[in-house]
Formats: structure tokens, C-alpha cells, sequence
């Protein structure tokens, strides 16, 4: 089964991402991994939360230039919600009998799910993924979030929701109810991840 995961990563990772994509990608990978490494080596842990807190920092001026300050002003028509869904994926069955098949094992149901729009996909993928380091490093920075997945996700949640009123007001793009799913869910990830690790590292 895990075999057939990773082939299927195989392929559709450099069909949906571009290198700009990857370089992102990459990024984020070595945020996850730096931090773990961190608290291994350095016992000091005012220096640990100071070396999050810069990481969260540059996160968060390239979450901002991705979303907001990197785009022209535009001022498009309004995109139905879950467009991105609907445009990105096709079921061989419906959403009920999918969720159905999840606990007889994720790949039972993927192989029931397969993407036709390949630039709608890499929308959605991206959503989850750029907010993942949130969700990630919000336990180390700030101490009541380590024991609150919940805080966390709602943090992203509120993030999204605000970047998406700011695309709308000020013309930087589309309000997509996906894309506050895709960031709430790409938090929520990262928050499970982050409050697992900063619980361990304050229990060592």
C-alpha cells in the first residue's frame, strides 16, 4: 500500500507543481525538519522560541507576498463555492460512498478520485500547503497554543478569512470559500504536528 502511495506522489508531484512550486515546497519541508533538529541540539529554549519566532517571521512575509503584495490590482466576477472542486477533481462515486471507503484505507478511496484540471488542483494542493508552517510554529512562539489544536487551526482560520477580505476589498484576487477551507485545513495539519512535538520538547 505504501509502495502504491508513493508512486502515485511520484507522478503527480512534478505534473502539478511547477519549480517555483517545488522551491515552496522545499521550504516548507525544511521548516518541518529544522525545528525537530533544533530541539535536539539546543537545550536552551528561549533560543529555540527565538530561532521560531525569526522562522515565522520570514513565513509570514512570504505568506503576505504570495497572497497580497506579490499580485496586481484586478477586480474579477465572484467564483461559486467549491469551484475549485468541482473544476479540480472527478469521482467515480459520489462524496457519501468515498467517505465510506476511508476507513478500509485512504488509497481504496483515491483510486475512486481522479483530478481533470490539473491548474485547479495546484490551487487547491497549494492552499493546504502554505499554510501548514502556521499551524506548525504558532505552538512554539506563542506557550498556551502548545496545548490547543483547536487555537491553533482558529488562528489560521482567522488568517485566511482576513487575506481573503483584503483580495476582495482591495482587488488582489478572488474570495473563495475553498481556499479558507484549503488554508484551515493545511493548518490544522501543521498545528497537530507542531503541539505533538512542543508538548515532547517541554516534557525533555
Amino acid at each position: 500500500m505504501i509502495r502504491e502511495l508513493i508512486e502515485k506522489i511520484r507522478y503527480f508531484f512534478p505534473v502539478l507543481f511547477s519549480e517555483e512550486d517545488r522551491f515552496i515546497f522545499m521550504i516548507v519541508l525544511m521548516l518541518i525538519v529544522m525545528l525537530p533538529v533544533l530541539l535536539c541540539v539546543l537545550r536552551h529554549k528561549p533560543l529555540v522560541r527565538g530561532t521560531a519566532l525569526i522562522i515565522f517571521a520570514v513565513y509570514i512575509l512570504g505568506n503576505l507576498s504570495f497572497t497580497i503584495l506579490g499580485r496586481e490590482v484586478f477586480y474579477p466576477d465572484r467564483v461559486p463555492t467549491f469551484e475549485n472542486y468541482r473544476r479540480a477533481f472527478s469521482l467515480d462515486y459520489g462524496i457519501k460512498e468515498i467517505l465510506q471507503m476511508l476507513p478500509h484505507g485512504p488509497l481504496q478511496a483515491l483510486q475512486y478520485i481522479h483530478i481533470r484540471n490539473y491548474t485547479a488542483a495546484r490551487e487547491v494542493f497549494l492552499n493546504i500547503l502554505l499554510y501548514i508552517p502556521m499551524g506548525y510554529l504558532l505552538p512554539f512562539i506563542i506557550k498556551p497554543m502548545r496545548y490547543s489544536i483547536l487555537a491553533c487551526t482558529a488562528v489560521g482560520f482567522l488568517c485566511s478569512c482576513a487575506t481573503e477580505y483584503a483580495q476582495l476589498r482591495y482587488g488582489l484576487g478572488y474570495f473563495q470559500i475553498d481556499d479558507i477551507m484549503n488554508n484551515t485545513f493545511g493548518c490544522l495539519i501543521g498545528a497537530i504536528l507542531g503541539c505533538f512535538l512542543a508538548r515532547l520538547w517541554r516534557t525533555q
